[in-house]
């Protein structure tokens, strides 16, 4: 009887969600959690550790890479308002400035987007079965870049983020296991041997975007 009734109380909660109208909104100004990107040429990276300051206009990400047999940890502390970004290396504790470009883009559904659909991710046979997701599209003039966006109807959280430039080149980003809140802030201090690091140009010239500093 109480499964039940739990799971009247879920359908009427999600039926009267399901009845509004989503209008785009704005994910918490601080997460943690993983991203999984997929880059143009087929390129993956799991990054293991993706922590995201919108207040500040920081990123990081922590990368285990399998290059010829061996593991390496890449390990990226993006500073957008300075316009570089960290290439941290603990073997032998040294680090890479990169020249950085891009304009910080806070992870949200801009405001002139287009709702596509409104659906469950899961089940609707039993509570917490499901989640509840909004998907939106629409055009980046800035980038020329078209878009396709799936965020949670709760919470505004990131699933899934799809954009196609003018070359139509996909960059496909997908968020999991986050929750809000940074439970360590000190994750955007770069270590102290960060200080003497040289800055260096990238071989295919400055980095102009986020994913670029990925690659």
């Amino acid at each position: 009887m109480r499964t039940l009734l739990l799971l009247t109380v879920s359908l009427s909660v999600l039926l009267g969600a399901l009845a509004q109208q989503p209008h785009p909104c704005k994910a918490p100004p601080y997460l943690e959690g993983k991203l999984f990107v997929l880059f143009p040429e087929g390129h993956t990276t799991l990054f293991e550790q993706f922590a995201y300051d919108a207040v500040e206009e920081r990123i990081r990400v922590v990368a285990s890479i399998k290059h010829d047999s061996q593991e390496m940890i890449e390990d990226r502390l993006l500073f957008f308002r300075e316009r570089f970004y960290y290439e941290i290396h603990y073997h032998n504790k040294s680090c890479v400035k990169t020249p950085f470009d891009a304009q910080f883009n806070p992870i949200q559904i801009p405001h002139d987007a287009h709702h596509q659909a409104q659906f469950v991710l899961g089940s609707l046979s039993a509570p917490a079965e499901g989640l509840l997701v909004n998907s939106w599209v629409g055009y980046i003039p800035e980038t020329k870049a078209n878009y396709s966006m799936t965020f949670t109807e709760f919470g505004c959280i990131p699933i899934t983020i799809l954009t196609t430039d003018e070359k139509k080149d996909h960059f496909f980003s997908s968020f999991f296991d986050l929750v809000v809140g940074l439970e360590n802030p000190e994750v955007f201090i770069p270590p102290s041997f960060c200080t003497s690091a040289k800055v260096v140009e990238r071989k295919d010239g400055k980095v102009a975007d986020f994913f670029s500093a990925l690659r």
